[in-house]
């Protein structure tokens, strides 16, 4: 029997830094939810059973509305990425859990299905960029040592996880003094190993204003990735 594997999107942050009023998952990106074009991505992966969208409490039951399909189970996100994570951990019976913030709209299969054929290999497994520029450490305003870029990678999402093995690190937050801020994190903090899956440059997050002109520069140029959502 195929393992059963469900994907969380974490769309509980705000979208202050972008300057909307609005939760950012919820801006439109080229005339949709910036959470509607991964979330179509993951319903479309042949493996993924059941989609959890994690969203404010005041937006719970429009989201329900907004997105009324029985394949997506919609809750109620934390004060903490890692509650809210959990949260959707919770509502899941899978054996693997997919992790992915709803403010990296390009997602692809592709990126999904290189990290899912390494659940053999690992516990964990992370989508990585290799690091194109200099990088330095800094101590006020002094440039200090440069860092060899080779050996450093951008860690992005989706990330994969073993159900099991993530509900236990949970169990060690409480008594960490500084909280994870990522799940790959807790793991690596709980002595689990983590693989790595080569991701895409363009998945990246929408953050800042400037990040959302050209996650809608790149949707305007290329018009097969509009495909995406209906």
């Amino acid at each position: 029997m195929t393992e059963k594997i469900d994907a969380i999107i974490v769309a509980a942050g705000s979208g202050t830094r972008l300057g909307f009023s609005m939760p950012k998952a919820f801006v439109p990106l080229h005339g949709k939810p910036i959470l509607l074009w991964s979330l179509k991505q993951f319903l479309s992966f042949a493996l993924v059973d059941k989609v959890i969208l994690v969203v404010p409490e005041d937006l719970i039951d429009k989201t329900r509305k907004q997105f009324d399909d029985n394949r997506i189970t919609v809750i109620r996100g934390g004060d903490y990425r890692w509650v809210s994570v959990y949260n959707g951990v919770c509502q899941s019976k899978a054996q693997w859990i997919l992790v992915h913030d709803a403010a990296r709209p390009f997602v692809n299969h592709t990126i999904i299905d290189d990290l899912v054929k390494k659940r053999s290999e690992f516990d964990c497994v992370i989508t990585v960029t290799p690091e194109v520029d200099t990088i330095k450490e800094f101590k006020a305003d002094r440039a200090g040592t440069t860092i060899d870029r080779s050996k450093v990678v951008r860690v992005g999402t989706p990330q994969l996880f073993r159900r099991s093995v993530l509900l236990d690190g949970f169990k060690a937050v409480p008594k960490m003094d500084n909280v994870p801020t990522d799940e790959a994190m807790l793991m690596e903090r709980t002595g689990i190993e983590v693989g790595i899956a080569w991701g895409d440059p363009l998945n990246f997050k929408i953050t800042t204003p400037s990040d959302f002109r050209i996650a809608e520069a790149l949707l305007e140029k290329d018009k097969s990735m509009c495909m995406g959502p209906d």
